[in-house]
């Protein structure tokens, strides 16, 4: 399967929507009409590249409905393997792990970012989703759009989100991944991060048609590829997918494992002066996810690593 596919059943009107999604009509359309105002800025965060990512938090009641279209009408979409970030598939794990090992054993990488991937996502383009890919009728498409979008853009941080932005492309992504397939490359999406690799070398021509088909498509899409985050690296050098090296099987890069040993070594100075504040527990909180984050790689490492974070666990209050 090379293209997403919806296998549920039909919404041909509010009410099928809210027996489908299990909640009373009434609060479903109240919850429709007063979408836009059930939104929470929280502080941007800054991204690696000092860009900035925004998200929101959806109020309760619409975060309840929304969770409720993951579980009754996403859980019934099959996404090809190719899509590979937030999405949950018992069968088929999708992880950055996973996306890194698609690409196992290539001898060129070529990296490509969507910038503001979801902000560019618009109300008319969610619409379209619905309508288009689902086959919803238009006051259905209408109705789930104000529920999934903000201000008629995709907001990064709700839990359909992740869901739509996989979907985003998906008029033409199978035709570009299935271009590519016929020569060779294998092609990865990681929400907004594209990767294309190929077990044989590629001459500039090679490269060119590479980075000209995911450019190509992201244009019939509007969305804009961002030059500084575009990279080609050959198995010459260390070769990356959302920074993890492929090289030789999957790995953590020896730069990120000695940050890695640096904070843990940092959480152990920083408990013999003060284990039971705010901010120790904090640091330690965030060491101890990098070092979880490194077992998934480096197993023995990690249990190391793990042994001298238990010997300085952060000191309860009562």
């Amino acid at each position: 399967m090379n293209r997403p596919c919806f296998d549920g059943k039909p919404i041909a009107s509010i009410a099928s929507l809210a027996r489908a999604l299990r909640i009373h009509q009434r609060q479903l359309t109240w919850v429709i009409d007063h979408a836009d105002q059930l939104y929470r800025e929280l502080p941007p965060r800054i991204k690696p590249d000092g860009s900035f990512r925004q998200l929101f938090n959806p109020a309760a009641q619409l975060k309840e409905i929304q969770r409720r279209i993951n579980r009754y009408i996403f859980s019934r979409v099959s996404f090809p393997i190719y899509l590979q970030g937030g999405i949950r598939d018992k069968k088929n794990p999708r992880h950055c792990r996973v996306n890194a090992m698609l690409h196992s054993g290539a001898k060129i990488i070529v990296n490509e970012d969507i910038s503001g991937f979801f902000p560019s996502i618009t109300g008319q383009q969610v619409r379209n989703i619905w309508q288009y890919f689902f086959c919803f009728p238009p006051g259905i498409a209408a109705a789930l759009t104000r529920l999934t979008t903000h201000h008629g853009q995709l907001p990064q941080g709700a839990p359909t989100s992740s869901y739509l932005a996989n979907l985003a492309l998906w008029k033409h992504e199978p035709a570009t991944v299935d271009a590519l397939s016929r020569k060779g490359i294998r092609y990865s999406r990681y929400i907004d991060d594209i990767t294309l690799s190929s077990a044989c070398f590629q001459n500039n021509n090679g490269k060119t048609d590479m980075v000209a088909g995911i450019r190509s498509m992201c244009d019939k899409n509007n969305f804009l590829v961002k030059r500084s985050k575009h990279r080609i690296e050959s198995s010459g050098q260390p070769m990356r997918v959302n920074n993890l090296q492929i090289n030789h099987g999957v790995t953590l890069p020896k730069k990120e494992r000695a940050r890695i040993r640096a904070a843990v070594r940092s959480c152990e100075i920083h408990a013999a002066q003060d284990q039971a504040s705010k901010e120790y527990k904090t640091i330690f909180n965030s060491t101890r996810g990098r070092v979880n984050h490194l077992r998934q790689l480096h197993r023995n490492e990690a249990r190391l690593l793990l042994l001298r974070l238990d010997t300085c666990t952060p000191i309860q209050h009562t």
